[in-house]
């Protein structure tokens, strides 16, 4: 099983991108603080399709999916924490995966799973704003989406909680297969490939802001 999985993980993100053995995978799998485990493969996709793709195939595949991004955390929230799963760990990094979108003049900001605060802090110094959270992980490339998890403190002791409006994901149901919801309230069309194709690429008006669910 574990063999086909990792043929189908390489097929989806290409082989360069996913990451088998202890060494090549050492970085992804240990904390900061705390959190260790062995993993069948570190997958890194470099777009939202090619994210669907992986977790398809490792919920298809019965692996447990542990998603990362910057794994700057003190929590152990993005490791594996021992060897208890009684499956396949795939972790999924979104490193790659760091576009930043500016909705409505900069009054909202649409980040991908692996974008970064510290980036963040840039893309809104132009328009006199700062991120959620300015913090000192910033410089070493903490995640926009994990600052949100962990409401995390800096400039967010000045405007009080941290939130997220708006989101795609993806679920498995009861039935054990794999769902987009697409909660961000944009247009983007039906399918997971469109949807997530015309997101990577903005490719929305602002007419198509406000008109999904």
């Amino acid at each position: 099983m574990s063999d086909a999985l990792l043929a189908r993980l390489r097929g989806a993100v290409g082989a360069g991108h996913v990451l088998t053995g202890d060494k090549a995978t050492r970085r992804f799998r240990r904390g900061y603080r705390f959190g260790d485990g062995p993993v069948l493969a570190v997958v890194r996709p470099g777009t939202l399709l090619e994210l669907w793709r992986a977790l398809q195939a490792a919920v298809e595949g019965g692996a447990a999916i542990i998603l990362q991004a910057a794994n700057t955390g003190l929590t152990g929230g993005s490791t594996p924490d021992g060897d208890y799963y009684g499956r396949p760990v795939v972790l999924v990094s979104t490193l790659r995966l760091a576009g930043i979108q500016l909705l409505d003049g900069g009054r909202q900001v649409l980040c991908l799973p692996g974008a970064t605060l510290d980036r963040l802090e840039q893309v809104l110094a132009p328009l006199g704003r700062e991120p959620h959270s300015v913090i000192g992980s910033s410089c070493i490339g903490a995640s926009v989406l994990g600052g949100i998890c962990n409401n995390s403190g800096g400039a967010l002791v000045r405007r009080g909680p941290a939130y997220t409006e708006m989101a795609l994901f993806a679920q498995v149901d009861a039935d054990g297969r794999l769902r987009l919801v697409n909660h961000l309230g944009i247009a983007l069309g039906d399918g997971p490939e469109e949807i997530l194709q015309r997101l990577q690429a903005g490719d929305y008006t602002a007419a198509d802001v406000g008109a999904g669910e």
